[in-house]
């Protein structure tokens, strides 16, 4: 058979795009685990005792340091005071891993001890599989599903922990996320572990997540990862604010209606925390056309200043 260039061309994209292939199947398999240091995990909290509004709490925990624990080696989990600084404030427990499952000791969101160590998060379990939430295997949900999901340019295994219909789980109702090397994207570090009492209101919900220094999982509920737009009181827009973003869902073009009479502009944020988009708004209607991967989005107005003024999420089709 003669020398054919369009049959090589042929053949050269076919291996490619096998290699492609193959070499996506290899970032999904391998298995990202649990930092020993240099991270952090930031929690929103909402808590009231009373009929009274809540108060709302930035709760972030970081590995300092090692600590030893019943004779086990853990990474010591603390909390600590504000973003710059690195100091343990209150220890709060330990995390170890071992074949693949992440061991906790210590207390949870609200302060209550777990003596005993028990099973954090399991990266060994497989659809249909039980995931338990307390010290006496009382609540429980069942992993519905398992994905992939890329992660600063690294793919990891997302798992969905869904209620179990068998279970009448008063204290886990929702479904909730797991992804590998970081945990719940959903209800934070220790939610899942954490009772939520009958006598007051409680709320928590994960933020974001850091490694060195690098955020690589933002909640897009948040603007950032200090909660900015609920803890300071900006997510409501003042009372001569009058903005529309639309449609939503989203395919190519976002509108934004501007009768505010105010200098504003429109960040869309992903969900790693990584600015996407910025630029001014007419005082009017501005129309951003939106070349982003299928996604959860969120879109913050600013003002001159950069004070974050509107906060809405976004879903691009």
């Amino acid at each position: 058979m003669p020398y054919n260039n369009q049959t090589t061309m042929k053949q050269l994209i076919f291996i490619m795009a096998t290699m492609l292939t193959f070499s996506t199947e290899l970032k999904s398999q391998n298995y990202v685990p649990f930092p020993t240091e240099n991270a952090q995990w930031n929690v929103y909290l909402e808590y009231s005792m009373s009929e009274n509004p809540a108060d709302t709490i930035l709760m972030q925990y970081v590995l300092n340091a090692d600590t030893t624990i019943n004779q086990l080696r853990y990474n010591r989990l603390c909390l600590q005071s504000n973003a710059s600084d690195t100091a343990c404030v209150a220890p709060i427990g330990g995390i170890r891993e071992k074949d693949k499952r992440i061991y906790f000791i210590g207390n949870d969101f609200l302060g209550f001890p777990h003596d005993e160590e028990l099973i954090l998060y399991d990266f060994n379990v497989q659809v249909g599989d039980t995931v338990f939430h307390d010290d006496y295997s009382s609540f429980f949900s069942i992993i519905e599903a398992i994905d992939t999901i890329e992660i600063n340019e690294e793919y990891r295994n997302r798992y969905k922990i869904s209620p179990d219909s068998r279970n009448s789980n008063y204290y886990f109702p929702d479904d909730e996320y797991w992804i590998e090397g970081i945990g719940s994207v959903k209800a934070g570090l220790l939610g899942h572990i954490t009772m939520v009492p009958t006598c007051c209101y409680q709320l928590w919900e994960h933020i974001c997540f850091k490694e060195n220094g690098v955020v690589k999982y933002l909640n897009s509920t948040f603007s950032d990862c200090l909660a900015s737009n609920l803890l300071m009181g900006v997510n409501l827009p003042m009372t001569d604010l009058q903005i529309k973003i639309y449609p939503n869902p989203v395919t190519n073009q976002l509108q934004i209606e501007n009768n505010s009479n105010e200098n504003l502009s429109i960040k869309i944020i992903d969900i790693n925390g990584r600015s996407i988009l910025e630029q001014p708004l007419n005082k009017t209607k501005t129309t951003i056309k939106l070349d982003l991967r299928p996604g959860i989005y969120n879109a913050l107005i600013t003002d001159q200043i950069e004070q974050i003024m509107l906060t809405q999420k976004i879903i691009k089709q």
